[in-house]
């Protein structure tokens, strides 16, 4: 049984480069959705990141952040929640 983590990622961004930003990140198989947002964040997105038998929720999704997003241009800061327990009516 594969399992994975969910994370809310914000992000905050150069002026002018929110939509640059989401984009790069609608393209990481990670992603499943991007939100450009109000507020003191730029971008959201939420991440399904697959983890290891005996690796903790959120050292998956530090990896991920490290290897995926600390690379996209114009990413000034994040933000990261992960969630204890979700309930979805998004969720298949």
């Amino acid at each position: 049984m594969k399992r994975h983590v969910r994370a809310f990622i914000f992000l905050e961004t150069s002026l002018g480069k929110e939509t640059e930003v989401a984009e790069s990140l609608w393209k990481l198989e990670e992603v499943k959705e991007v939100h450009l947002i109000p507020g003191r964040n730029d971008v959201m997105a939420v991440a399904e990141v697959s983890r290891h038998l005996l690796e903790p929720d959120s050292q998956s999704i530090y990896w991920f952040i490290l290897d995926r997003i600390k690379d996209i241009s114009h990413v000034l800061n994040t933000e990261t929640l992960i969630p204890i327990v979700s309930m979805s009516k998004w969720s298949s």
